[in-house]
């Protein structure tokens, strides 16, 4: 028999989520131009990406790197001193299924801080112990091929709706800045967090062009003439401009785009005896494109003439991809019990491990951990750290979800405002962007093989050239015709039945064929 010619489902598949974990120890003596240590503000560790790439083998090659910084006071002195240090190392993780070619994944990395614990072994040394870990998610657009089913067979097709192919690229890109500060000598930087925007997205000639800004947010102590601590700090804002060009070969502006600009690592280092900031960010630029489309899916088989078995297989297609976009804010209050809070140097904050589901009412629900940290002065002068953190909830306004929705996310606070109140704590309210992309799944018994036996033909009755069927509402034209050995098209034929799917009921006339 003749073979229909071949089609093909594309379907977004998640290959690979897990994390890996990495324990970082630090035993550290102070120079000599280092004060004794008399008590430790705080100590935390922020890991970044350094360098990642995908082998031909499916082989995740990860540089890590962490920075630990320690800040302490000392003896009789209000004075902040900094300890900055690097601990770097490597993963690899296989991404690949068993028996299975990863092709072109599209990574996502997530790098958080697990614990961290710190404590001065002697005035001169300081002993580090944490943990950092990083999630690992990766996806990859598979192929599956509809079957070749042999002609002369009767075969009910479902049209459904797909995204067809995903096509993305991505781009690493190193920039460089440096920013005036305006101060006349910066000692270290306390902290700094980055807010990467998108501005334009435009699509020419198998090309995605992406433009963008990341704001740098970052508090730094202040240079001391007298010692390398620091009584005043200022907080420093700069933006610096992101553009790229992604090849996309196939892509146009009838697909559905999806863009993210992500900072891997950010390190920012004083020029020495100036107040000029040198600023290093390494930045993933990515496109995600999609165009529905409609496909032809077998899902049921057979023979008027000979016994016919198929298997199938389950799909779970995609289609109708959407954007969802909300900014939420998220309150919390920190209180010190090292006295009343007289001034507030900065606030930053941290969502942790952030998971986002949808609820009952078909509304998206983030949740996570947030951690807030506060660095000022209390009612003596004396320079403190407060950390917080606490579980938070919030509800995605508009989002009209439903079980069946696939939902990839990114949620990262991009500001964190503060107030003092009258009992002397802080009011956090940190904002929360959120990025979604949802798409909705329709599950599908795809037929995967047809053998058609050609030693067993079906039992036939020439006797007759009509039958009658009786039929209730859950019947339609495909299972009365399947089950009496016919064809759709004679049923609605012989009984002037123009929609096939429409539901059945009372006298059907049989036509044989």
């Amino acid at each position: 028999m003749e073979e229909t010619a071949k089609s093909a489902v594309h379907i977004d598949e998640t290959v690979f989520d897990g994390q890996v974990e990495q324990g970082v120890e630090l035993d550290y003596v102070l120079p000599d131009y280092c004060p004794d240590i008399f008590k430790i503000l705080s100590c935390t560790l922020t890991p970044k990406t350094a360098s990642y790439n995908v082998s031909g083998d499916g082989r995740l090659e990860l540089d890590g790197v962490v920075y630990i910084k320690v800040l302490y006071l000392a003896e009789n002195s209000n004075d902040v001193y900094c300890v900055d240090q690097r601990y770097t190392y490597s993963k690899t993780v296989d991404l690949s299924r068993k028996g299975t070619v990863l092709k072109a994944p599209l990574v996502t990395l997530s790098m958080r801080s697990d614990y961290c614990s710190c404590r001065a072994a002697s005035p001169r040394r300081i002993d580090v112990r944490g943990a950092v870990s990083c999630r690992i998610k990766a996806q990859t657009c598979a192929e599956y091929e509809l079957p070749q089913i042999p002609e002369g067979l009767q075969v009910r097709i479902k049209e459904v709706p797909c995204c067809g192919k995903t096509l993305f690229a991505e781009k690493q890109s190193v920039v460089r800045e440096e920013i005036e500060t305006g101060a006349s000598g910066v000692a270290f930087i306390l902290q700094c967090d980055t807010a990467p925007k998108i501005t334009d997205v435009r699509v020419i000639a198998d090309k995605a062009v992406i433009k963008g800004v990341v704001t740098i947010n970052a508090l730094y102590g202040v240079a001391n003439a007298d010692n390398n601590g620091c009584s005043q700090t200022e907080k420093m804002t700069a933006d610096i401009p992101i553009s790229a060009i992604l090849d996309i070969d196939g892509i146009t502006d009838t697909h559905k785009t999806f863009s993210e600009i992500s900072v891997l690592n950010a390190e920012l280092n004083p020029k020495a005896d100036s107040g000029i900031i040198s600023c290093e960010l390494l930045v993933m630029c990515r496109v995600r494109a999609m165009k529905e489309e409609q496909v032809n899916i077998p899902v049921d088989v057979y023979s008027t003439e000979y016994e016919t078995e198929f298997t199938v297989n389950p799909l779970k297609i995609a289609a109708k991809p959407r954007s969802v976009s909300q900014n939420l804010t998220v309150h919390t209050t920190l209180s010190s019990d090292k006295g009343e809070i007289r001034s507030v140097w900065d606030v930053s904050s941290e969502l942790k491990n952030p998971v986002c589901r949808p609820n009952s009412d078909g509304e998206l629900v983030l949740s996570g951990q947030l951690a807030c940290r506060a660095f000022g002065k209390n009612e003596d002068g004396v320079p403190f750290m407060l950390e917080k953190q606490e579980a938070v909830e919030q509800v995605v306004p508009s989002a009209n979800v439903s079980d069946d929705n696939t939902v990839d996310f990114t949620a990262n606070v991009v500001d964190t405002g503060f107030s003092i109140k009258p009992d002397g704590t802080l009011d956090v309210a940190a904002t929360i962007g959120f990025d979604a992309v949802l798409r909705s799944i329709d599950p599908v018994e795809a037929v995967s093989s047809v053998a058609v036996d050609e030693d067993k033909p079906k039992d036939r009755s020439d006797e007759f050239a009509l039958r009658i069927c009786y039929t209730n509402d859950s019947s339609d034209c495909w299972s009365i015709a399947k089950q009496c050995n016919t064809t759709v098209k004679a049923i609605m034929e012989e009984n002037e039945i123009e929609d096939s799917d429409a539901p059945l009921s009372g006298m059907i006339i049989i036509p044989t064929v």
